[in-house]
């Protein structure tokens, strides 16, 4: 480790170990979000404390659109065989030595750190990759973001400002250009708006499947998330795993499997062109069995993205956070794998 980089990573741990003193979960829960909006990155972050429950305890930091991630795993009530697919941020977290990752382990040998009883660990969660350590360039995001967040949790305890996180509102810090100082206002949760593409088909296409006779059938399509196994193959230039993507299609009454693959994403170029090809891969299904009556999928980015094609096959599309069949097919291959 450089110099520079474990300084960096000291001064990481010392204000990770500043804010575990303080204990904020004992005043907050996850529901109420610090925003700090950084000069510096140009970008908004989102501090969601844990542990007010009585759980892990820590801070989940969610930068830009991010957010969504955060918005989407409380809103809807995922399943466990995919709940990682709607985690996106970096953590803080206070845990047993046991719990902590044996590269956090290794990092706090390095800079020469002990614990006791409570370890400080810091994680990456980002869809598709198994959780993992952090980078340097995190450190360095990490370090801003938890310093203002300490600065401003200590603002709301000894000044004892009310913010009524139940009606939107959120304690937020910016930067002031003119008076050249943060300020610290409560304000309405500021979201970055997130766009998801439709994939338009062709006129051919749109003929074809409009001759198709309408059936009674339902089902259930998974696309867009990953199946939490490691492959050797799939391991990254910077440590990590990349997960396959699963794609799945099961009869919702009868419960039948249809069709099930796990896709490993360097057979494309890009994630959208995996997208046209489950497009495609759904135009080739319905031209052989009929059109369904209705499509169940998971989240509103599936949905999305099957929007041209469902709006002009009049196919009626369905949004569930729970796809009672796939679900339980998951859960039997999480248990075999």
């Amino acid at each position: 480790m450089k110099v520079n980089e474990k300084k960096q990573w000291l001064e990481l741990y010392e204000i990770a170990g500043k804010i575990e003193k303080v204990k904020p979960w004992k005043y907050f829960s996850d529901m109420d979000l610090f925003v700090y909006v950084s000069p510096k990155l140009n970008d908004i972050f989102y501090c969601c404390i844990m542990g007010n429950a009585g759980l892990h305890t820590g801070l989940n930091i969610y930068q830009g659109t991010q957010i969504h991630s955060y918005l989407s795993l409380v809103n809807n009530d995922y399943p466990e065989t995919v709940v990682f697919n709607y985690q996106d941020c970096l953590s803080c977290v206070y845990l047993s030595k046991n719990e902590t990752m044996p590269k956090n382990l290794e990092i706090i040998k390095v800079l020469g750190l002990s614990f006791k009883n409570t370890w400080i660990s810091f994680e990456r969660f980002e869809k598709g990759y198994e959780p993992s350590h952090i980078n340097i360039s995190q450190v360095e995001i990490l370090i801003e973001v938890l310093n203002n967040f300490y600065e401003m949790f200590s603002k709301v305890i000894n000044d004892n400002i009310k913010i009524d996180f139940e009606n939107g509102n959120v304690f937020t810090r910016f930067y002031n250009d003119e008076s050249k100082e943060y300020v610290d206002i409560i304000d309405k949760l500021m979201i970055p708006e997130r766009k998801f593409g439709t994939v338009q088909i062709s006129k051919e296409i749109e003929k074809d499947l409009k001759k198709l006779k309408l059936t009674n059938i339902e089902l259930e399509y998974e696309f867009l998330n990953y199946f939490p196994v490691i492959i050797e193959e799939n391991k990254t230039k910077d440590e990590r795993y990349a997960y396959p993507l699963i794609r799945m299609i099961i009869d919702r009454k009868s419960g039948y499997i249809l069709d099930q693959k796990f896709i490993n994403m360097k057979d494309y170029k890009s994630r959208e062109d995996y997208i046209v090809d489950s497009i495609d891969y759904l135009v080739k299904f319905f031209l052989r069995f009929g059109k369904p009556r209705c499509i169940y999928v998971r989240d509103e980015e599936a949905m999305i993205a099957l929007k041209d094609l469902l709006d002009k096959t009049n196919i009626k599309v369905k949004v569930s956070s729970k796809l009672k069949n796939i679900d339980k097919m998951l859960t039997k291959l999480n248990e075999i794998l």
